[in-house]
């Protein structure tokens, strides 16, 4: 077997200080499965056609039992929503019942309100039995039962025929993933040393500025959010995290020497999770999707929260040293009803880990009985970066189950990505398997699992994305795709954030380059006040349209799996600056030296910025500045005047 090409999940690695290999050195084959789906869901639909099928036996013995009763037409609603219409002979209350239930399952699957389709269900039934059965309803005692046995069978036969199908596709693509192997070095190379990429330039600035305004905003103002509603992704809480990733890679990729403003914003978008608006939904979901009240939104599933929260905190500590957020209560939701449920960092990262380990899935639901998968890729990246931070062993506990779990429940047999699936009935939705859900997926465990990663990612680059030699990239889109999951609107701004990041972590600069090239064609670009903004596009997909452009290749992978090498740690950085009068577009250090380009944004004059994790009492030549020299005091800092016109570059180095 060719080294590049892995069949079986590597062992995870706990050894202090090892490097990662390089995504390019491996690729994971789209595992064989003999069944459609794995253990735990075939299981769970199992159980859901046995019950089902104990509703059409009770229902079918109702109706019979029942004569010409009107509780025959109830036994006829046990079988199918609205059935027992049918058997009254009233089409109108069965269309309108059909349409309610429809309506109940967009609840259940936006909201996990698994009261909503059973109270639809039922409630159906009961009020069909307000009346006697018509004559036709004869009929309708055979031809409903059948019609369910039918349809069950139906759909079960047409998932034996997809599994014939998918084993052939997986076939081809896997043949696939062989010859890109064949042709890349046997031996496994190690992930790069992490470089800073080129300054922002003018256009980037611009976007970096929109998700900078509404960060910088008071945490308790939501100025420039959208807020439509407060369940599903055009959340103002998905909006907050998105560009707490976009800030948190930038800071990493292009400033890992500057804190000050770009710190203060991304602590911000974190005391935002904790504005009630960001968590409220949780007290009705858990009422009626675990049939208990429990506004407390950490300890049982939503990962929605506990996982993005978890990730968007620890990549905060890992650029900047900063913490806080290990102190006790350090995030605290406070109910209006004057509970606090206090936690920090360390308890976040525990109850992910004990979620993991509770699920027979191993991945664990967001809404109540609902699991996504974009939504546990990043709630698995806290463990690793936890116990680099930390020394905790929480990758070891979880990682190597989480894969499993993954490959084989949340893995077509084809190698998609299933976007969702019920916990409890194992029912997934075919329109949410798609090249959005496999891209943001790509760039999610290629910290963790880079073989992974980069397998998915070749199949998605080598069927569905297609970059003709001029003009726009052809994407294949489905369902979701086409959407812009910050608003609803038919633009797939989101698809080309999500594919645009992926690609710019797994090496591939010049797609990643097309498409955002594509964004601004086809977005609606627009600068006003020196702040840049796809008119087209939702605040979240803004944000993340930030986050691609901001990164490099591997970025994410070197942030989650290595930090911020030692010399960005232990260098001067620049601690203060106003914003937005000084705008940081590159900011390094080589552990002794720092290198600075600053920009006026709010007209020329002279500013003052604050240089941090100076040596005290050493002389330090000084670039750009007012002076030539500085001399820091006992606690390592020192102030600097600067003159903004334009494009400065300042630099400060120890003097020999």
């Amino acid at each position: 077997m060719n080294p590049a090409i892995t069949e079986a999940p590597p062992a995870v690695s706990t050894e202090p200080g090892l490097e990662p290999l390089e995504p390019a050195a491996q690729i994971a084959l789209i595992p064989e499965r003999s069944r459609p789906d794995g253990p735990v869901t075939t299981a769970r639909l199992r159980r859901t056609v046995a019950a089902y099928a104990g509703a059409v036996v009770a229902g079918a013995a109702l109706t019979r039992a029942a004569g010409k009763r009107p509780l025959a037409n109830a036994g006829l609603g046990l079988t199918a929503p609205g059935a027992g219409f049918v058997g009254a002979k009233r089409p109108g209350a069965f269309a309108a019942s059909q349409g309610a239930y429809g309506l109940s399952l967009l609840a259940w699957l936006g909201s996990g309100n698994i009261l909503a389709p059973l109270t639809t269900w039922l409630g159906s039934a009961a009020l069909s039995a307000r009346r006697g059965q018509h004559p036709a309803g004869r009929l309708a005692r055979v031809a409903v039962p059948a019609s369910a046995i039918a349809a069950v069978a139906g759909a079960w036969a047409a998932r034996e025929r997809g599994h014939r199908a998918a084993v052939a596709r997986r076939e081809r693509r896997n043949a696939h993933l062989r010859e890109i192997a064949a042709r890349e070095p046997a031996t496994p190379r190690r992930l790069p040393e992490p470089q800073v990429e080129p300054e922002l330039t003018p256009d980037e600035l611009a976007l970096a500025r929109f998700a900078l305004d509404r960060a910088l905003q008071p945490v308790g103002e939501w100025n420039g959010f959208d807020r439509i509603e407060q369940f599903q992704t055009s959340s103002v809480r998905y909006q907050v995290t998105t560009m707490g990733h976009a800030l948190s890679a930038l800071q990493y990729a292009r400033t890992p020497a500057f804190h000050g403003y770009l710190s203060q914003a991304q602590r911000n978008l974190i005391d935002k999770w904790q504005e009630r608006i960001c968590w409220a939904y949780w007290a009705k979901e858990s009422l009626w999707g675990h049939l208990r009240h429990n506004p407390d939104p950490v300890p049982r599933d939503n990962i929605m929260l506990t996982g993005w929260l978890a990730y968007q905190i620890a990549s905060y500590v890992s650029n900047t040293g900063d913490t806080r957020y290990s102190d006790p209560g350090s995030i605290t939701f406070r109910h209006p009803r004057g509970q606090e449920y206090r936690y920090d960092l360390h308890a976040l990262v525990e109850t992910l880990a004990d979620n993991f380990e509770r699920s027979d899935f191993c991945l664990y639901p967001c809404e109540p009985n609902w699991i996504y998968a974009l939504c546990n890729g990043y709630g698995v990246l806290p463990l690793p970066m936890h116990d680099r931070m930390f020394g905790t062993s929480y990758a070891e506990r979880v990682l190597p189950r989480f894969r499993r779990g993954f490959e084989q429940e949340f893995l077509s047999v084809d190698g998609r990505t299933i976007g969702i699936r019920s916990s409890m009935t194992g029912l997934t939705i075919p329109a949410m398997t798609s090249i959005l859900s496999d891209a943001a997926v790509v760039w999610q465990l290629a910290p963790v699992f880079p073989d992974l990663a980069r397998g998915l990612w070749e199949t998605v680059r080598h069927e569905w994305v297609h970059v003709p030699e001029h003009g726009p990239v052809q994407i294949e889109m489905r369902g979701w795709d086409k959407i812009d999951t910050g608003n609803y609107r038919l633009v797939p701004a989101t698809a080309l954030a999500a594919i645009s990041w992926a690609a710019k972590e797994m090496g591939d600069v010049k797609l990643a380059e097309r498409l955002l090239a594509d964004a601004d064609a086809t977005l609606d670009p627009v600068v006003e006040g020196g702040v840049k903004r796809y008119r087209r596009a939702s605040t979240l997909s803004n944000a993340a349209l930030l986050g691609a452009i901001a990164a490099g290749p591997f970025t994410h992978r070197q942030r989650v799996a290595r930090g911020m090498p030692q010399a960005w740690q232990i260098g001067p950085i620049l601690d203060e600056c106003s914003y937005p009068e000084v705008l940081v577009v590159l900011a390094v250090s080589d552990g002794h030296d720092l290198r600075l380009v600053l920009y006026p944004g709010a007209g020329p004059g002279r500013r003052s910025i604050t240089i941090a994790d100076l040596l005290p009492e050493q002389t330090y030549d000084v670039r750009g500045a007012t002076v030539d020299e500085i001399v820091p005091g006992p606690d390592g800092r020192a102030v600097l005047d600067v003159d903004l016109a334009g494009r400065v570059e300042v630099t400060v180095a120890p003097r020999s």
